[in-house]
C-alpha cells in the first residue's frame, strides 16, 4: 500500500486540509481529513471535491451545526454544505450519536464523515462511546473492500539506535561511508518490530478518523 498528497492547505486560517490518495493492489481510493475551526466553509473546496475521481471518505472535525446530522440548531455554513451534499456524489454517514463532547458535558455533532456514494453498501460506520481523555468521539469507518488487508504496526527503538550507533563509530578507526551506512542500517533492522494487528488492537487517531475491515 503506497500513498501521495494530492491537496494540502494549511495556511487559510479557517481551514487545514489533507486529502491523500492511497494505492493498494489493484485498486485507488482518497482520504481526505478536514479541520476547520470556524465553521468549514464547502466553497472553498468545492471544486476540488467535484473532481475526485476515484472512491473517497472525507473524514474531519467541520464545526457545523445541523438537525440533519443530529444538530439542534443550523448556521449559514452548514445550510451551503447541506446544498452542496444534495448535488453532489457524497453521501452523509453521520447518524445524531454526539461527536463532541465539552467541560460541563453538553454534546454536538460537529464531525462529519462523508464517502462516496457508490461506497453506501458496502461500508459501516459507527461512533466509538470512548474519548481516549479526549474531547472528541472517535468515528469509525469499515470497508469491505479491505477485508484481506494485513495492518501493521511499526515500532523503531530509537534510542538503543541511537546508543548502538555512537558506540560502534568510537570503536572504528576509518570508517568510510560504505560499512557506516552498511552497519547503521542493519541496527535499525535489528531494532525495529512489525506486528501484525488484529481488529481490537488499532491505535486511536485523534480528531482524524479511522479506517478499518469487515468481513
Amino acid at each position: 500500500m503506497s500513498g501521495r498528497a494530492i491537496f494540502e492547505n494549511s495556511q487559510d486560517p479557517n481551514l487545514e486540509m489533507l486529502a491523500v490518495e492511497i494505492q493498494s493492489h489493484n485498486f485507488t481510493f482518497t482520504i481526505v481529513n478536514i479541520y476547520a475551526p470556524h465553521g468549514f466553509d464547502i466553497k472553498l473546496v468545492q471544486n476540488f471535491f467535484s473532481n475526485l475521481k476515484t472512491a473517497t471518505f472525507i473524514f474531519g472535525d467541520f464545526n457545523l451545526h445541523h438537525p440533519f446530522w443530529g444538530g439542534k440548531t443550523s448556521t449559514p455554513k452548514s445550510e451551503e454544505f447541506l446544498d452542496w451534499l444534495n448535488q453532489s456524489r457524497f453521501s452523509i454517514l453521520n447518524t445524531s450519536m454526539p461527536t463532541h463532547i465539552t467541560h460541563n458535558f453538553t454534546s454536538s455533532v460537529i464531525d462529519v464523515t462523508l464517502c462516496s456514494v457508490a461506497l453506501l453498501n458496502k461500508v459501516y460506520c459507527y461512533v466509538s462511546d470512548c474519548t481516549f481523555e479526549r474531547d472528541h468521539l472517535p468515528i469509525v469507518v469499515s470497508w469491505s473492500k479491505l477485508t484481506n488487508t494485513i495492518k501493521y504496526l511499526k515500532t523503531i527503538y530509537w534510542n538503543p539506535i541511537l546508543r548502538d550507533s555512537n558506540k560502534f563509530l568510537q570503536s572504528i578507526a576509518d570508517p568510510t561511508v560504505e560499512i557506516v551506512t552498511e552497519k547503521i542500517s542493519h541496527t535499525i533492522n535489528i531494532l525495529t518490530k512489525n506486528k501484525i494487528l488484529t481488529n481490537n488492537e488499532y491505535p486511536p487517531w485523534w480528531k482524524f478518523h479511522v479506517i478499518t475491515s469487515v468481513n
